[in-house]
Formats: structure tokens, C-alpha cells, sequence
């Protein structure tokens, strides 16, 4: 059989994979001598003439982003050319799986393993950022991983240099959403930060098995991306500090890339761990969600399965609605009733926190822990290190109603509990199986005191609900439960 031959030059070989919109061969450059990866166009029959060309524009840019880099993480592009109206991509074979292959293949990575392949993408996008270009697009399956441990960086087609606005204010966001930065989905601009940002969820993803944040549907992905911080059970913890650093919401406070190299470079070498920076707090970047930035759309349904319409009740905050008191192992939920102050909360029950509340002051945040336990009428105000003896930890927030104004009318305490429990029982079931002694958690919803005191400039209020866990029998835990 003949060989198809592109441009007079490629020999087409063998088909390395396909896609929706193109196929990408193993060929060889008759002229050079030489394997190459070619990938080629490929629309499918009747797109629009647009799409065709919005997607030509984008091989285009690819090559002349990776033409710019020159970095031994970076795939190189050798040409692009057009015969019989298709566009064609020659650039440098890699004989390598992509990471996300790699973990659905042979499962979680080691620490030390993925700590080299980080710094080797990070240099990369490094070199990126340095030519004025972020990436946009950084996850496990555009990372390929050499049996040698060698990295290379591929798919620049979406990357953006930054004082190009083209291909991004087209009134949507581009990209995948389970590695998109809280700041991307806000509507900001990618930028070297969110870069970073994905990195972090690609390291999760390889050391955990699992993407932290993907989840069975687009705007529950969205919410896990704005509210659940990653579990990390597997990752060491001088590895847990680089990928928390790098999923830090507040831009001002998130890892920087000179800041991981030091860290990362640590474990590879196998040196003493690098403390985490305490990186100085700026000029507020709290995110402040904006449903236009990914389109109403998308962001209507991303609060909570379920709960996406609501209809705000009689405000009773700071009120005990419930009567039954079951048993402290009863599987069902009920609010916490009529405690005498210095009670301990029982488990499975809804309380209320801040302004009036059963707990009056809350003051954890992530996955923090306290010394002491919850009971009726006492402050949570400080944290201790969840490595040592603590007798509660924050296990997960969410924010219910997180693509609304932060002036909304405060929803109710028991729209809030009914959220709360289906919320925390999903995110218990999450961490329950690695958990080998009884467990009791709680759910807290704020009151309609603190939720309105969202603006106040000394003590700002929260419009969170939080679940919280400990032992049962009320002995001090011993090390972090989620991560």
C-alpha cells in the first residue's frame, strides 16, 4: 500500500490517536530524515465555517507559542502547513504516555516521583510566563512523561500571551473547568497564577489517583472548585504543602513558582522539608463570584444538587427547631435542641454559628482544627496543628448560595440545615472508608446575624456552612482526617 505523504514531505506511518476534531500521526520527514508527531485538522462534516476557523487559529497559535519557547519541557514545533484545505501540525515525537494514562494505567504516583515530574512542568511554564504566555490548560493529560522520568509540556493551542485579548473575550471561558482557578471562574484573566492553580490540581490528581475536584457534573465541578478543599490522604506531607500553596485561593497568599522550586527541589533531593511561606496578606483578592463570567447558564445549578431554586422561609436564626432527640449514633439528622450552655453538640445535629448563635464565634477555615469540642455557647477562635492532640477539625465549608449578591436575603435556618445535611453526609461518605475508629459530625449554618454582617469592615461575617468532626467517644484525635 502507498504512503499517504503531506506536503511532499511527511510519510504518514501509523495513527497515534484521534479526536473529534483531528487525528494525530506518526510520520516521517523525508526531507530531515527524521520522526515526527503530525497532527492534523480534521473537522468535523458541517461545522460552521467560523468554528472551522476559530479552530485553525488555534493550531496556528500553538505553533507560534511553542515556536517562542525553547525549553527541554516544551514540545518543539517544527512546521505548519495547508494542503487540500486541511491544516497540518509537525512537531516532536514523544514516545511517551501522558500522566492521566499513566494513573488510570498503574495508579496513584509516588511523592518524590511527582515532585520531579512538577519541577521539570513548572520550568516549563516558567519559560512560558517569562515570554509573556500562560498556558491555560495545564492538567495530567497535557503532560507527557517519558519512561526516563522526562516531562514534556504539549497543547499550547488555547495558550494566550498576555497583551493578546484575542480567542478570550468571546463571553465565555476556555479551558477545562476541573482545573480552572477560582480567580478564572470569577472572570479574572488567566494569568501565571492560574497556571499554578492547575498545577496543583494535576499534582493532587497523580499522587491521590483522582482529580479533586471532577465531579459527575459541570456545575457541581464549579462549586467543588470555589468551596471543597482538596483531601489529600496519599501525598506526603512536604508534597501536601506544595499543592496546598498552589490551590490557595487568595492570589496574595498562593504559592509562587521561585517559591515551589525551593520546595520541590527539597524532595527530590531528599533534604530537610521546606515550611510552606507565610506569603504577606496584600490588598484583599478575596473572589467574588460573578455569574456572568462562565454564564448564567452553567452557574445557576453550581450551588448544591438539589438546592439550585430556593425560596427564602421566615427568618429563625439562632432558633432550635428541633425537638427529637435521638441516639448520638442515629443515622438520622436533626437540629440541635434546647442544650444548656457548656453542653457538648451531639453528633448528626445542625447548630447554628456567629452572631447569637450555639457556637458564637468561628474563626477556622480549610481543614483547620481546634483543641476543644463543640459545645453550646463556646467561641472556636484559634486553631492548633492538626499533626498534634486536637479534639475537633473543619472538614469541609460550602458556600449555598455562592453565584447570588452577597446582599441576598438570608435564606433561613432551615433551608440552610437541609442544605447542611445533605452536604456533609456527601462529604463524609468521601472520607468514611479510610477512617477506622466511630466518627461524629455536625453541621453548622450560620446565623441570620452573621450572614448580614457579610460587610462589616472590623468583623466581617460568613455565608458558609461548615461541617465539623471528631471521635465520638471524645478523645482527642491524634492527626488530620482529610488531608
Amino acid at each position: 500500500m502507498q504512503q499517504r505523504l503531506v506536503a511532499n514531505r511527511y510519510a504518514l506511518l501509523v495513527e497515534l490517536g484521534r479526536g473529534a476534531m483531528g487525528v494525530v500521526w506518526r510520520a516521517q520527514d523525508q526531507v530531515l530524515g527524521r520522526a515526527v508527531a503530525l497532527k492534523e485538522l480534521h473537522p468535523p462534516q458541517g461545522m460552521a465555517a467560523a468554528e472551522r476557523t476559530v479552530l485553525e487559529e488555534r493550531m496556528l497559535r500553538e505553533a507560534r507559542t511553542a515556536g517562542r519557547l525553547n525549553h527541554p519541557a516544551v514540545v518543539t514545533v517544527y512546521d505548519i502547513v495547508r494542503e487540500n484545505d486541511r491544516t497540518y501540525l509537525a512537531m516532536e515525537l514523544v514516545d511517551a504516555l501522558d500522566l492521566a494514562s499513566i494513573v488510570q494505567k498503574h495508579g496513584p504516583r509516588d511523592s518524590t516521583w511527582m515532585a520531579g515530574v512538577a519541577l521539570q512542568v513548572l520550568g516549563a511554564l516558567e519559560a512560558a510566563h517569562q515570554a509573556g504566555i500562560v498556558h491555560r490548560d495545564v492538567k495530567p493529560s497535557n503532560i507527557m512523561v517519558r519512561p526516563d522520568g522526562g516531562v514534556k509540556l504539549t497543547d499550547f493551542g488555547i495558550a494566550q500571551a498576555m497583551d493578546d485579548p484575542r480567542l478570550t473575550h468571546n463571553g465565555g471561558i476556555v479551558g477545562s473547568p476541573a482545573y480552572m482557578s477560582p480567580d478564572r471562574l470569577s472572570g479574572w484573566e488567566a494569568s501565571p497564577a492560574s497556571d499554578l492553580w492547575a498545577l496543583g490540581v494535576t499534582m493532587a490528581h497523580a499522587v491521590e489517583g483522582v482529580s479533586p475536584f471532577e465531579r459527575t457534573s459541570t456545575a457541581s465541578t464549579l462549586h467543588a472548585v470555589m468551596n471543597e478543599p482538596p483531601v489529600l490522604r496519599r501525598a506526603s506531607p512536604a508534597l501536601a504543602d506544595v499543592i496546598r500553596g498552589f490551590l490557595t485561593v487568595d492570589l496574595a497568599r498562593r504559592l509562587t513558582a521561585p517559591q515551589a522550586r525551593h520546595m520541590l527541589t527539597a524532595i527530590v533531593q531528599g533534604g530537610p522539608p521546606v515550611p510552606l511561606p507565610q506569603n504577606k496578606k496584600g490588598k484583599s483578592t478575596a473572589v467574588k463570584v460573578a455569574a456572568v463570567a462562565v454564564g448564567v447558564a452553567v452557574l445557576a445549578g453550581a450551588a448544591f444538587a438539589g438546592y439550585q431554586a430556593f425560596k427564602p422561609e421566615q427568618s429563625n436564626a439562632g432558633q432550635n427547631t428541633g425537638t427529637n432527640q435521638p441516639s448520638e449514633n442515629s443515622t438520622e439528622w436533626t437540629e440541635a435542641a434546647s442544650l444548656p450552655v457548656g453542653a457538648p453538640l451531639p453528633s448528626r445535629r445542625i447548630a447554628t454559628f456567629g452572631r447569637g448563635g450555639d457556637v458564637p464565634e468561628w474563626n477556622l477555615s480549610g481543614t483547620q482544627c481546634a483543641k476543644d469540642f463543640l459545645t453550646q455557647g463556646s467561641p472556636v477562635r484559634t486553631d492548633v496543628p492538626c499533626n498534634g492532640p486536637h479534639g475537633i477539625q473543619l472538614f469541609s465549608a460550602a458556600t449555598p448560595l455562592w453565584d447570588k449578591p452577597k446582599d441576598i436575603a438570608y435564606p433561613g435556618t432551615q433551608w440552610l440545615a437541609d442544605f447542611t445535611k445533605n452536604y456533609c453526609t456527601e462529604q463524609f461518605k468521601a472520607i468514611e472508608p479510610n477512617i477506622k475508629e466511630p466518627i461524629g459530625f455536625t453541621g453548622l449554618v450560620p446565623t441570620q446575624k452573621e450572614w448580614e454582617a457579610y460587610d462589616d469592615a472590623t468583623a466581617p461575617g460568613r455565608q458558609e456552612v461548615l461541617c465539623v468532626l471528631w471521635k465520638q467517644d471524645r478523645s482527642p484525635l491524634a492527626g488530620s482526617l482529610v488531608g
